[in-house]
């Protein structure tokens, strides 16, 4: 073979080589892990982790082999948005190559600011009343162990509209047989598994029905680990009664379906106590009674001096109301309570609303802290009973 034509090889060679390495190194990582653990929560469910985990620690010595079209339909909840180290550079790599950034926003937003440290404790303590509001006991994870010989979660398991959950704390307490098998059957979604375990036999994978089975029952129970649900009709608010039996038992479990609450955080103030200038906002509508929406104004000044009013007017010829903290928005005319109402509540920016109409007032035994106090420590919604000129504390 002539020199040209092997130095032309060898360049051929080292470029397709070149090619691969730089593949490799540019492309994301495939490798998948299944977290079946289950999430923390309010403290209560601490309680129960311990042996929740021991339940889910069963059986950790039997390998499984994960399967990548189901795990990575999965919530992995390792998103980390970190740069990569760059290794070497090579020209016009950022064209071709653009290189991945990330923004810290918590330095962005609390960098100039002159006490971050008390507006991170703040918002954790907001995070703190709003988990404390929105907890429910029945969404505590309690897992059933097995005294039918079926072991199952009674509640506790929520799943997304159209997403994919690994069921936690399946399994089977049953010896002295040569083959052991399990049924799943759900209505409003289906079965797969995340990973699989040698010896044992999936069948309806992907279907509303999915049985296994093995001769060996540490692998089964290996194997109901990585069970996953996805709900396939979108109906949120709602819940999938799932049959789980065996030879001679059948056990029901409820799987709910719903979004996830989203996080509701206000500026409160930063003082001791409650502000109630950042915590409430008084909305009225008025029409025809200018008298009695300045006697209603007078009155909360009394007592609240800083806390903003909305005024939704839809008067025929509006007059102005001004003042510190008071905003009016004019309306057509005409258009009526309910419409004054909706957009009054509209422009709310605090965490609570207080609505009156405009010829009520305030007194010195309307406290605005109570009714406050009471949303702020209880799940409760504050209904008041208005009487014509005052606004009492009576509580519904």
């Amino acid at each position: 073979m002539p020199v040209k034509y092997r130095r032309c090889l060898k360049v051929m060679l080292f470029s397709v080589l070149l090619l691969v390495s730089l593949f490799n190194l540019w492309s994301p990582s495939s490798s998948l892990g299944v977290d079946i653990r289950p999430r923390q929560g309010s403290p209560i469910q601490k309680l129960l982790s311990g042996k929740i985990q021991q339940i889910m620690s069963d059986y950790s010595e039997i390998t499984y082999k994960v399967k990548e079209n189901v795990a990575c339909q999965l919530a992995q909840n390792a998103c980390v948005c970190q740069a990569e180290e760059e290794t070497f550079r090579l020209p016009f790599s950022d064209l071709v190559f653009p290189r991945v950034w990330a923004l810290n926003l918590q330095h962005a937003f609390l960098g100039n600011h002159p006490d971050p440290e008390s507006v991170k404790h703040h918002r954790a303590e907001e995070y703190r009343l709003f988990l404390r509001r929105s907890y429910s006991p029945a969404d505590m994870l309690i897992i059933a162990e097995a005294n039918n010989p079926l072991q199952y979660p009674i509640q506790g398991v929520d799943v997304q509209p159209l997403k994919t959950i690994v069921i936690p704390g399946l399994s089977l307490r049953q010896e002295g047989r040569n083959n052991y098998m399990v049924q799943l059957t759900a209505t409003l979604g289906t079965f797969d598994i995340a990973a699989t375990v040698d010896t044992v036999s999936v069948k309806g994978m992907g279907e509303k029905n999915i049985s296994l089975s093995s001769p060996d029952l540490s692998a089964l129970n290996r194997q109901l680990q990585f069970v996953t649900y996805t709900n396939t009709m979108f109906h949120p608010k709602t819940a999938d009664l799932v049959q789980f039996g065996t030879e001679g038992h059948q056990s029901f479990f409820t799987i709910k379906v719903r979004h996830r609450v989203v996080p509701k955080l206000y500026n409160s103030g930063q003082s001791k106590g409650y502000n109630i200038t950042s915590l409430v906002t008084i909305a009225t509508k008025t029409f025809l009674r200018y008298d009695k929406l300045k006697d209603l104004i007078d009155s909360i000044r009394q007592f609240y001096p800083t806390v903003t009013i909305i005024i939704a007017d839809d008067n025929e010829h509006p007059q102005p109301v001004t003042g510190p903290h008071i905003e009016q928005y004019i309306m057509p005319f005409g258009k009526g309570w309910f419409a004054g109402r909706n957009l009054a509540v509209s422009q709310v920016a605090t965490k609570y609303v207080l609505w009156v109409d405009d010829d009520f007032f305030f007194t010195a035994n309307t406290k605005l802290e109570k009714m406050v106090d009471i949303l702020e420590k209880t799940t409760l919604d504050l209904t008041l009973l208005l009487s014509a000129g005052n606004i009492s504390n009576h509580i519904c």
